[in-house]
């Protein structure tokens, strides 16, 4: 079946159109991609976020280091380490695993966290940054389906007419 179809679309003798499974793939690959991504991103925060606690972390250490992207040249980012009672009663640090140049608390200052009762792992910092990325994908998914559908229009109208 992967080769039984040699063409992306042609036109019969008698006039009849016939298109490829391989041109609906080139037109919709990238957009059902996006979407995917999108939502397997949103389906990990969603699940992050149910899965953990919401405690507060007192602020121990703060680890600092120059920005290497584009993005944050010239910036440092920060790495708050957060002292917080487990769900097991003991005391325990951890990060976020993540950094940002606005994140240099002062020691001792106490936020909001959630953490993971079930394993000792990294904590999260609540806020819209965690879906952000998903959002910007499922956006992306929005943006190549414009062209997309266009291209299947266009398509199915060739097909549709005589040649």
């Amino acid at each position: 079946m992967l080769f039984s179809q040699p063409f992306f679309w042609r036109t019969h003798s008698d006039g009849r159109r016939e298109v490829s499974w391989r041109v609906w793939v080139l037109i919709w690959v990238t957009p059902v991609l996006f979407a995917v991504a999108a939502l397997m991103m949103l389906a990990f925060e969603s699940y992050r976020h149910l899965a953990s606690r919401p405690t507060t972390g007192e602020v121990v250490k703060v680890y600092s280091w120059p920005g290497g992207t584009i993005f944050d040249a010239g910036k440092t980012n920060y790495s708050p380490l957060y002292r917080y009672r487990w769900s097991d009663g003991e005391m325990t640090e951890a990060t976020a695993g993540m950094s940002h140049p606005d994140w240099n608390f002062p020691l001792g200052s106490v936020h909001e966290i959630r953490y993971f009762p079930a394993r000792k792992t990294n904590v999260v910092r609540p806020g819209f940054h965690n879906f952000a990325p998903g959002l910007v994908i499922a956006a992306l998914a929005l943006i190549t389906a414009i062209p997309a559908f266009w291209g299947d229009r266009r398509v199915r109208r060739w097909r549709a007419s005589t040649g």
